[in-house]
């Protein structure tokens, strides 16, 4: 997904932007969440990890995201969401309370994905905005990232089995670039 919102235009955002160890990192997302109109919150990634309990991070991130939209400040009241899961209707096991949003699913295929945060980002754009490239076009071009990423690594000698969340995003926004010249 952060390739087809980097595809899009938009600068990505996420807690692993920020790594201060003398930040709580609830505080840090619910300043993040703060800061952005947007926001694109995958619930196919509540999994059971070690032992019985699923991880409830993005549930809880999504609630923060409807909180201040519900009581926030004025422009937090114009908060603007993607919600995702892998198979429609899965949240309803788990998470009923949100059965009144509008979910996309994705069936865990990343162009599926894409399509659905193309999609989105396009249908909120200025009106008078240059159009995004088609689903299809950033899924290609998902697949040739995907199949150069190493070489792309290499060439700016980074370690693709020791790459961090920032180094990524350089990546995938220099070929994003260089494609486009």
């Amino acid at each position: 997904m952060v390739f087809a919102v980097i595809a899009s235009g938009y600068q990505p955002r996420c807690a692993l932007d920020s790594t201060d160890g003398a930040e709580v990192r609830i505080a840090k997302i619910a300043r993040m969440i703060g800061e952005c109109a947007w926001g694109i919150h995958d619930l196919s990634r509540v999994e059971v990890v070690d032992g019985d309990l699923p991880r409830f991070n993005m549930p809880m991130e999504l609630g923060i995201h409807l909180g201040a939209r519900l009581l926030g400040e004025k422009a937090h009241r114009t908060k603007r969401a993607l919600i995702l899961d892998a198979e429609r209707h899965r949240y309803d096991r788990a998470l009923s309370d949100i059965s009144g949003q509008d979910i996309e699913h994705h069936r865990n295929d990343p162009e599926q994905a894409i399509r659905c945060v193309r999609n989105w980002l396009s249908d909120h754009r200025p009106h008078n905005a240059a159009p995004l490239p088609s689903a299809n076009v950033m899924s290609d071009d998902y697949r040739r990232f995907q199949a150069e990423i190493a070489q792309l690594v290499a060439g700016h000698r980074l370690d693709p089995d020791d790459l961090s969340h920032s180094d990524y995003l350089f990546v995938v926004r220099d070929w994003i670039t260089a494609q486009a010249l």
